[in-house]
């Protein structure tokens, strides 16, 4: 049995906007949870915006990659990716990321966009999992 998984990810809570090293690891998957929305929006997006630094506390600006989200489009001149999601909430989005071109330190801002209804919001929580470990165990 294979077991690709085992000491070779890095899985945690992800709070958006903060930075995580990613050396170490060639790719990612930022699962984002969507809430319940408030305000009957018409309809829903997930969104990421990825910066990039080489330090933690440093400068951070759009990542130049724009395939780093595989399978959910191109990344747009602001390091943004959105994703249509259901509209009663609940749902969850997985953001493939291909990070071997990205400096040492990545943000995921995640944001929930809602259009139409009376003023509306929602939330989203977010998990980190880095994959493709340059050395084992992790």
């Amino acid at each position: 049995m294979k077991r690709e998984l085992i000491e070779n990810v890095r899985v945690t809570p992800y709070t958006s906007g903060t930075a995580f090293d990613r050396e170490g690891f060639l790719s990612g998957v930022l699962g984002v949870l969507i809430g319940t929305p408030s305000g009957s929006p018409e309809t829903m997006q997930a969104k990421v915006v990825l910066t990039e630094c080489d330090t933690e506390d440093g400068t951070f600006t759009v990542c130049k990659d724009k395939l780093i989200p595989v399978g959910k489009g191109m990344l747009d001149d602001d390091g943004a990716v959105a994703v249509e999601v259901d509209t009663a909430g609940g749902s969850l989005v997985n953001f493939d990321l291909d990070l071997l071109g990205c400096k040492k330190y990545v943000k995921a801002t995640v944001s929930v966009v809602c259009t139409g209804g009376s003023s509306p919001s929602c939330t989203a929580t977010a998990a980190l999992a880095l994959g493709d470990a340059d050395e084992v165990p992790v």
